[in-house]
């Protein structure tokens, strides 16, 4: 992938702006900050939690960063080539709300069985909270605790409170992703990454 010099071959350049929404000018440019970043090519977990510490000072990061680095990597190496980091980001901030949705749904089925369960869902939402630091943001009233949130979602997904232990409690992918029968307050709250850039 040209990860061994300073710039992105050509062949790379082409490859990427097919596949992302981002131009040959803001690849550059985040090739550049990667290639600093990331000296060896590929970014490690390690490295991929360091980084989100520093945008997350006032909360524990640890947990998030292990979830959204999951969903980044896609080739399943235990490391974030810069294609790899490239695509994700193009979906999680400049996807069409399917994309996003279908995307993050990597992120929250934390057992891989293509089920999201609530189980799942409050994990991830636990480790959101702990990232950036409940003493810093304010929450809306019906969002004050992870398991508010996770019940706003759940229930915003068509599902009853009462199945959130059960085996039949789940959001499957087709679900998860059709976004003309969730609510944009919903949508909302399940993207992490779309004020990134």
């Amino acid at each position: 992938m040209g990860q061994k010099t300073s710039k992105l071959s050509s062949e790379d350049m082409a490859s990427l702006r097919a596949e992302t929404r981002f131009s040959s000018r803001e690849l550059h440019q985040w090739y550049k900050g990667f290639r600093r970043d990331v000296p060896g090519g590929e970014l490690t977990k390690d490295e991929f939690i360091k980084i989100h510490r520093q945008f997350y000072p006032f909360g524990d990061a640890t947990e998030f960063a292990n979830y959204a680095f999951d969903a980044m990597d896609m080739s399943g190496t235990g490391r974030i080539t810069f294609s790899d980091f490239m695509r994700s980001l193009s979906v999680a901030s400049r996807g069409t709300v399917e994309e996003k949705l279908a995307w993050s749904f990597q992120m929250y089925d934390r057992d891989r069985d293509g089920l999201i369960s609530y189980k799942d869902l409050l994990s991830v939402i636990k480790s959101i909270y702990r990232m950036i630091g409940t003493q810093v943001v304010k929450f809306d009233e019906n969002e004050l605790t992870p398991e508010l949130k996770a019940d706003l979602i759940w229930e915003g997904y068509g599902k009853d409170i009462d199945e959130r232990g059960k085996e039949t409690g789940y959001i499957t992918l087709e679900e998860w992703s059709d976004s003309e029968k969730v609510s944009d307050s919903v949508i909302n709250a399940i993207n992490v990454y779309s004020d990134l850039i």
